[in-house]
């Protein structure tokens, strides 16, 4: 499936991510998949979880530690936000506008550098 191989690639080229691994991978056909990534950013963990279906995508991006910290996603809870549905989830439990856009390419790199201003890397 290109898409995750072009995410598997852009995540072995961040220097910050180690022991990249795919926790699930299932797929119907090319328009119906599901996958989930985890990978280490220390002392944290990364996971990027994306389903597709004819219909819809959703994608969610976290970081954890013992706890969730950050969370990023496109679940269509938040409708009153700006940008729906995309939003985000602080470490409060704050939730607000996201500028993520369901490219998950483009959206990777933007999260990624949102980690590692909040990581101070």
């Amino acid at each position: 499936m290109a898409l995750l191989d072009d995410l598997l690639a852009r995540m072995r080229a961040t220097p910050e991510l180690s022991d990249i691994q795919i926790v699930e991978n299932e797929a119907v056909d090319d328009e119906t998949f599901v996958f989930k990534i985890h990978a280490s950013i220390l002392p944290n963990y990364l996971q990027i979880r994306f389903l597709a279906d004819k219909n819809f995508e959703r994608y969610s991006f976290q970081l954890y530690s013992d706890h969730p910290l950050l969370r990023w996603d496109n679940a269509p809870h938040y409708s009153d936000l700006p940008n729906p549905p995309h939003h985000f989830h602080d470490q409060n439990g704050n939730v607000s506008p996201s500028t993520l856009t369901g490219n998950l390419l483009l959206d990777f790199d933007i999260v990624i550098a949102e980690i590692k201003k909040f990581m101070n890397l």
